[in-house]
């Protein structure tokens, strides 16, 4: 088998490993927004407009851990390798969906968390509709970060040539594994906070200034462990 075959049919399933992985978190975000929605509309019919609009608004928002994966999966897919590329090159890209597969879920379970709180506070206060819809989407945002990380990582490893060397290939899908693993804790740690502080927001709109800082705070903190996958990851990418 030729290395340019061996490049290809990598190729096609890092392609998979990135949507098929990718696709997890955000679908299952959007259903638990859809279903707060649901929940609220029966206690708040007469809001039956201002429920839908932060429903799609925070699913829209959800979906884009899905949308960075499906980016990965068709830049690998459509990947035309040359004839004298290496064997390793094969690896960058298993690599890559490994690295946005994982790295989706928890951004994507994470966004759904406040959306679904979004929704929830709605159909007990409809008055609360704008505060809770513009802290819905701070906290939705925050909750990317790990995705963006994990895309970060997946394109610097698209772009790789490393050496052909055993080292190099393990190195690789070592650093696909650690920021694509790494970011799920911080992503649906991200939506925890940010759910809660949601719902209390729903209760004490009055003080969602210092109730956003908290969450923001608590956010930053969470984040960390997923900078710590990003360093190992470059690391093994460009040190080992």
């Amino acid at each position: 088998m030729t290395s340019y075959l061996i490049v290809k049919l990598c190729s096609v399933l890092g392609a998979g490993l990135a949507i098929g992985l990718g696709a997890i978190g955000s679908a299952v975000g959007e259903g638990f927004i859809a279903m707060k929605a649901l929940q609220a509309l029966g206690r708040q019919p007469k809001a039956s407009g201002p429920l839908l609009r932060t429903m799609l608004i925070g699913q829209a928002v959800t979906e884009t851990a899905a949308i960075f994966a499906l980016v990965i999966a068709l830049v690998l897919l459509f990947q035309t390798p040359d004839a004298s590329v290496s064997w390793i090159k094969g690896v960058t890209f298993i690599a890559a969906g490994i690295a946005i597969g994982f790295g989706t879920i928890g951004s994507g379970l994470g966004a759904g968390l406040p959306g679904g709180a979004a929704c929830e506070g709605i159909g007990k206060n409809p008055k609360n509709t704008d505060v809770l819809s513009l802290h819905m989407l701070i906290a939705q945002a925050v909750t990317q970060t790990a995705t963006i990380f994990s895309l970060t990582v997946s394109l610097i490893l698209i772009m790789s040539t490393p050496e052909p060397t055993l080292t190099a290939a393990f190195a690789l899908l070592g650093a696909g594994c650690a920021i694509g693993f790494g970011a799920i804790g911080p992503g649906i740690g991200d939506g925890l906070v940010a759910y809660n502080a949601n719902r209390a927001v729903a209760k004490n709109p009055k003080h969602m200034a210092l109730l956003t800082r908290t969450m923001l705070i608590g956010q930053a903190v969470t984040e960390t462990t997923d900078i710590y996958a990003m360093v190992v990851s470059l690391m093994l990418i460009f040190v080992v």
